[in-house]
This record gives C-alpha cells, structure tokens and sequence, in this order.
C-alpha cells in the first residue's frame, strides 16, 4: 500500500513538473511570437517611412523640374554642395528659388550674392556666387537662432540684409510686410519709386528705395504664376543694385511650404 502511495505521489509530481514545463514552454513561445511581432511591425513601419520619403522626395524632384528654369537647373548640384558644406542642405528648395527669382540662372552672379561679399554688383562668377550665397544663407540662419526671430524674416533679410534681422528682434521676433516696410523706409530715407505690380495693387504700386519690401510678402500670396517690373534700386543684401527684378510667387510660395512642412515632420 504505502509502495503505491508513494508511486502515486511520485506521478503526480511528474505530471506537475510536466505541466509546468509545457507552461514554462508556451509563455516563452509566446513572448517570442510577441517579440517577433513587435519587430516586425517595426520594421514594417520602417519601411514605409522609408517609402514614402522617398516619394516625397521625388515629388519635390518634379515639382522643382516644372517650377525651375532649365538654366537654374543646370546649378543644383553646385547648390547642394556647397549647401550642403554649410549645413543649410534642407534649404536646397529655397536656394534654388532665390536663383530662380533673382537672375533665372541667366547671369554670371546667379543668386546676386557680391553686394553681400561687399563686392561690387554682379562681380562673382556663377560657382563663386553660389558659395557666397550659401555662406551668408547660413549666416542668416544662425542669426534666426541667436535672435529668436521667424524663419520667414531669413527671405526677406537676403534681401534686405541681415541688419533686418536685428530690426525685426527688436520688434517682436516675426517678420510682417508692416515691419519690412517701416525698415525699407528708414533705410531709404523716405525715398520711393513706382511698383507695378499685383502685390502692390493694394498698397498703391510703390515702394521704397531699399531692397523690395514686397520681397517676403510674396511668399503669403499663392498664383500660377508672376512677373515683377521694379522702376528703382534693389539688391540681394544692400538694396543698392538698379534694373529689374522678376519673381515667380508661386514657385517661390510652394517651395517655402516644402521646406515648412519638412521641418514640422
């Protein structure tokens, strides 16, 4: 009798150490399987980040191709390099626009960037005119960080000149056509000249002689398209340059959103 108890016993542990193996076996099956799933639920994830960065990027690949000149065209690798040896590659899209506003990659100084060197007007070479215009790109945006200032305030200091920068800090930090005109006046000294153009229907059709004031307004205003004939002076970073100057506000427009939208992802 006691033999067969102690058999009895002796099963009944080893169904018990079985079943606690069997349950050992099945969380660990199951904490892999989780595993297993998170992983590839991350990876999966991964992938379709990567997929739709990569159709974001040939989205703006096209639009950059329908918007840009042919001529601005020829430039982008030399924007991206010498963008990009300064640190301010995410604002390829912007470059390229300023060059498509600026000169349509038709003239030798392409981004209008000697004044900026304090050279001469249209002085530098294309090659030499886009490294001077990166370089003091990048100082604007250094100065957006250093001032607490509105990146749409960086447009309109390549303009104007970073002076502007200074002046909108001591104003409030955000850029406004209010504020790029009272600028635009004091550097003048209340000279003005006649603007013809849509942008300006509203105020008249003039401007002061300094820069263009309208230069970042254009990027609040959405049109298939635009041409700008300035009777005065301007400059890419004194105001000082006479002639013309042309501005495409929708290319212009749609390539600022990109660079937002880039920044807020």
């Amino acid at each position: 009798m006691r033999n067969r108890e102690r058999e009895r016993r002796a099963q009944r542990k080893r169904r018990e150490q079985e079943i606690r193996l069997q349950m050992f076996v099945l969380a660990v099956g199951a904490a892999l399987l989780l595993f297993l799933v998170i992983v590839g639920i991350g990876r999966w994830r991964e992938a379709v980040a990567e997929r739709k960065r990569l159709e974001a990027e040939r989205a703006l690949q096209e639009r950059e191709e329908e918007l840009l000149s042919d001529s601005v065209l020829e430039y982008e690798d030399l924007v991206k390099y010498y963008a990009e040896e300064e640190g301010i590659y995410e604002y390829v899209p912007v470059l390229l626009a300023i060059m498509e506003v600026e000169t349509k990659g038709e003239r030798d100084d392409v981004m209008q960037s000697s004044e900026s060197a304090g050279l001469e007007p249209n002085s530098l070479g294309p090659e030499a005119s886009i490294a001077q215009a990166c370089d003091y790109f990048r100082g604007l945006v250094d100065r957006t960080e250093d001032l607490d200032v509105d990146r749409n305030t960086i447009i309109q200091a390549y303009n104007y000149g970073p002076g502007y920068m200074y002046y909108i800090a001591e104003n409030g930090g955000e850029h406004s056509f209010d504020l790029a005109v009272e600028y635009a006046k004091e550097m003048s000294g209340g000279r003005t000249a006649k603007y013809t153009h849509d942008i300006a229907d509203f105020n008249g059709n003039w401007m002061y002689l300094y820069g263009n004031m309208y230069y970042g307004n254009a990027f609040a205003v959405c049109r298939d398209s635009c041409m700008v004939r300035v009777e005065g002076d301007h400059g890419a970073a004194a105001g000082t340059q006479p002639g013309l100057w042309c501005l495409s506000c929708s290319f212009f427009y749609s390539h600022f959103l990109l660079v937002c939208l880039k920044y807020a992802a």
